[in-house]
């Protein structure tokens, strides 16, 4: 099959980009012709209104664009890459399949002609933080086939959208860049709790601090290891406040594997998840993990077992399942091990296997 994904940028590391890379990668070693492309001019839907920030974002997606060379440094990407200079009908390749993967892609999908390819909109999230909310929804009732990563995001397009759902495509882990790199199952001196640093206020990072600061007053010199994007200014006093921090700006590949392996414990405090890749990497590295059980989060977890779930937006919660663990050594291991042998079965090429069956099934039926 000629396959073809649309992605607004690949600039950026994200957790969207990488699991669409990963998908790519698979398709391609199984003999598909694979093209990710993204467009030099971003493509830019707004309620006819200029609004400052939204601009100010398309000038900054724009600048990277340009000055990106046509490559990804940040993952070993197989497929062919491709940079056009609109996401219009013209710049776009023949194909079997065509991908849209971001709400704003969803609308340059639909505008395609038949040729390029059979129409599918793999939702990753429910994006109403990523654009205006009444834009973001009318892409679901775009004449395009749905495939979602999670049991929550198939239940809001289906039961709140009343719109089919062909595919349900889990992410899965690259185990040949997360595993254990010694079986110590976390046991370090002091105690190491992780945390992804994100902007976004749907990660629940002020929960994320609150909780580490509550468990700090039981265990003085436990230790935060933050990595991602650069902090905020309004955030940089709140890290100064919580002392013995350590920080990693956007590490990936081998970076990242280290990271999670000098960890004890590792926190995931989202409101909503379109699935959540830290702690699949994490659980692979043998690390414990404590997490909301937000979004696609209930679909790799067994709470109590593999991880401690708490709701989101409950950050004394949150604070009591990490000082749980950090109590009783014993039980935080069980949870480390059990975590690790249940990940396993998240497989990328189980997730390939779905998505190509997908496909397949759509070319026969002329869906």
């Amino acid at each position: 099959m000629k396959i073809t994904f649309i992605l607004p940028s690949v600039k950026n590391i994200s957790g969207g980009l990488r699991s669409t890379f990963e998908l790519a990668n698979r398709l391609y070693a199984r003999g598909h012709r694979v093209t990710v492309i993204y467009p030099l001019i971003p493509t830019y839907i707004n309620n006819g209104d200029i609004r400052f920030k939204e601009l100010a974002k398309w000038i900054r997606l724009f600048m990277k664009n340009f000055k990106f060379r046509n490559e990804v440094n940040w993952f070993d990407l197989k497929a062919e890459i491709k940079r056009v200079p609109f996401l219009k009908n013209r710049w776009i390749p023949e194909s079997d399949i065509i991908v849209a993967t971001w709400w704003e892609t969803a609308y340059a999908v639909d505008s395609f002609q038949e040729n390029r390819g059979k129409k599918f909109y793999f939702i990753r999230h429910y994006e109403i933080w990523g654009g205006p909310t009444n834009l973001v929804e009318k892409t679901y009732s775009l004449s395009l086939n749905k495939i979602v990563t999670s049991l929550w995001l198939k239940k809001i397009i289906e039961e709140r959208f009343n719109f089919q759902v062909v595919g349900l495509i889990p992410n899965g882990v690259n185990f040949k860049l997360f595993y254990k790199e010694k079986d110590t199952l976390g046991n370090h001196s002091p105690k190491r709790v992780g945390l992804l640093y994100r902007q976004m206020d749907w990660k629940g990072l002020k929960d994320g601090f609150y909780a580490f600061l509550k468990a700090k007053e039981q265990f003085s010199d436990v230790e935060l290891v933050l990595f991602g994007e650069k902090p905020l200014q309004k955030d940089k006093a709140a890290i100064k406040k919580m002392c013995h921090v350590e920080f990693h700006l956007m590490p990936y590949k081998e970076e990242l594997r280290r990271i999670y392996n000098s960890l004890d414990i590792f926190v995931f405090p989202s409101h909503q998840e379109g699935f959540g890749n830290p702690p699949m990497e994490a659980m692979a590295c043998g690390v414990a993990c404590v997490t909301t059980n937000a979004g696609a989060i209930p679909d790799f977890t067994i709470p109590d077992k593999t991880a401690l779930c708490v709701p989101p937006k409950q950050p004394d919660l949150l604070a009591n399942a990490i000082v749980s663990l950090l109590k009783d050594n014993k039980r935080r291991k069980q949870i480390a091990q059990s975590g690790w042998k249940h990940i396993r079965q998240f497989d990328w090429e189980n997730s390939t296997d779905k998505l190509e069956t997908v496909f397949k099934e759509a070319l026969k039926n002329n869906i």
